[in-house]
């Protein structure tokens, strides 16, 4: 199965917005290395003076200082905050409402009867006969 899954909008969009999306995208990679630097100079410096792997695990343990209760409460707050305000922004608007064609208008269109494009639609399988040139010619049932 070569079937791609994960769905690829980078091509729909505009400059501005992918340009938008590249600098967030960096600048919160950089974050991330950014809260893990001291635990890598920690493992640096015992790498460089080869000490054993679980006191060096421990040493690093203790020399990194964790996040207190309130800071980590706050973040969780924060960000639980900031995604409900997110989810309040308005919504796109459509700038112009596409036509909706009736099924008379298809009827007209293909040159075949109404019956038959319903029958069509309501049916779980139908044979769709056409033309040398592509045009639909009529649609029968398949039970």
């Amino acid at each position: 199965m070569r079937e791609k899954f994960i769905i690829n909008a980078r091509g729909s969009l505009r400059r501005r917005h992918r340009w938008l999306s590249d600098v967030l995208t960096a600048g919160l990679w950089i974050g991330w290395i950014l809260l893990w630097l001291p635990v890598f100079r920690r493992l640096r410096e015992v790498v460089r003076l080869h000490v054993d792997f679980e006191l060096a695990a421990r040493e690093v343990l203790e020399t990194v200082t964790p996040i207190s209760i309130t800071r980590s409460l706050i973040a969780l707050i924060g960000t639980a905050v900031l995604l409900l305000l997110w989810s309040m922004l308005p919504k796109r608007k459509v700038t112009h409402a596409h036509a909706t064609l009736t099924t008379l208008d298809y009827a007209r269109h293909f040159a075949i009867r109404e019956p038959e494009i319903d029958s069509g639609r309501a049916s779980r399988v139908c044979v769709v006969a056409h033309d040398e040139a592509g045009a639909i010619t009529g649609i029968r049932v398949v039970e």
